[in-house]
């Protein structure tokens, strides 16, 4: 029987990682720490920094934050966590395991450091794309299209007299790209 897998799972790919990489590079793990806790209350323990847990979920009377500078990682033993700078800024400002990468961008920018940008491979691939999935898109609105004018304007001209049924169907035709172009943008947006 296989264990459950209580985490989500991580983004993978270079453009998810550079961030994260990037603060764990630029920003040390004891600058962030003494930020949250406040100024004069992190304390020197050894190779160590302590002072009471900074994460929204954990109310510490006593010390049990510690930041060591060495390693660049922090672990509280009050609430039995740890890990790096991404993973103190992810926690402290509630981002899920899935946004990692946007923690670290946001950590990046907040210390005054830039953020990488994805890799130009990325961005030659969707402009190599882009006309297959313009052309998917038009496809689709065509279809939701015909629908629309086989199921709400034909049996609405069928009503009518002979003599204005050419024009209105014209009219039909015409009034149906519109909402079919809504209908389709709102199931793209949902």
């Amino acid at each position: 029987m296989q264990a459950k897998q209580t985490t989500e799972n991580r983004y993978r790919g270079v453009s998810y990682t550079r961030p994260i990489d990037a603060a764990k590079e630029a920003v040390p793990v004891i600058d962030l720490a003494d930020r949250l806790c406040g100024p004069g209350q992190m304390r020197r323990c050894g190779a160590e920094w302590r002072a009471r847990c900074p994460l929204p979920d954990h109310e510490d009377r006593f010390p049990s934050f510690f930041a060591n500078p060495g390693k660049n990682v922090w672990r509280c033993f009050g609430c039995s966590r740890g890990g790096d700078v991404v993973e103190l800024y992810r926690l402290t400002h509630d981002f899920s395991e899935r946004e990692a990468h946007v923690a670290a961008a946001n950590l990046l920018h907040e210390f005054g450091h830039e953020v990488p940008q994805r890799p130009a491979s990325r961005s030659r691939r969707w402009d190599r794309q882009r006309a297959a999935r313009d052309a998917i898109d038009r496809e689709r609105v065509e279809h939701i299209r015909m629908l629309v004018f086989r199921l709400v304007w034909v049996p609405w001209l069928r009503l009518l007299p002979e003599w204005t049924r050419e024009e209105a169907t014209e009219s039909a035709w015409e009034s149906s790209q519109k909402i079919a172009r809504l209908v389709y943008e709102q199931r793209r947006a949902a």
